[in-house]
């Protein structure tokens, strides 16, 4: 029996969720870092960077996911309550302080401090309105955020990222629209998970100029 319309939309509401999940986007903005930027990197130091991200801020949060699911300490695994994406903000504020402090060991990616202290400052954000019962979307605070960070450094380095921002766009406007659809978040939600993730990645931006 094939799908109806509404089941189809579901799906790919569904698939585009999941392939623009906040927990990939970092590996995403480093990738389109090293596609992009002029630079030359040594071989290492970038598989050091996947490596290490792809523990840290991927497998590890997982894993943890999976046992909080497993021991029904959570509810499901969208987290609909707000004190579960409190207590997961949390962990995920720890993990990338730890992220951008073992990044900032190597200045060759100095033009990267950015995006993971913004990262790190919209979670802690996050956090605060999880305290107050609020759930801001996640999805669009992360895309939101790379939207930003790809602005801000075309901007400052000069690069001609055009493609990459137009496509992040795009991104930030079909994800937004099926976090809707698939009312996993209310407008009011998916809009506040945009500032947030706008307005830290501008400070990260000024607070790494100031000090780096």
């Amino acid at each position: 029996m094939p799908l109806k319309t509404n089941q189809w939309l579901s799906k790919a509401a569904q698939t585009v969720s999941v392939v623009c999940h906040p927990v990939f986007i970092p590996l995403y903005a480093v990738w389109f870092y090293f596609k992009a930027t002029p630079r030359y990197f040594i071989s290492q130091n970038q598989k050091f960077l996947y490596l290490y991200l792809l523990i840290v801020a991927i497998i590890i949060p997982l894993l943890f996911f999976a046992v909080m699911l497993l021991t029904k300490s959570f509810s499901g695994y969208q987290l609909k309550k707000p004190k579960e994406r409190l207590f997961f903000s949390v962990i995920m504020a720890v993990v990338y302080l730890i992220i951008f402090q073992k990044l900032t060991k190597y200045h060759q990616f100095i033009e990267l401090y950015p995006f993971f202290l913004g990262i790190f400052l919209s979670i802690l954000v996050l956090a605060f309105y999880n305290y107050f019962g609020q759930k801001p979307s996640i999805h669009a605070m992360a895309l939101s955020g790379l939207l930003t960070f790809f602005m801000m450094w075309s901007y400052y380095s000069r690069v001609n990222i055009l493609n990459y921002v137009t496509l992040c766009l795009m991104a930030v406007s079909i994800v937004s629209a099926a976090r809707i659809y698939l009312k996993a978040h209310s407008l009011k939600d998916v809009a506040r998970g945009i500032i947030i993730g706008v307005t830290m990645q501008f400070l990260a931006f000024y607070i790494v100029w100031l000090y780096y």
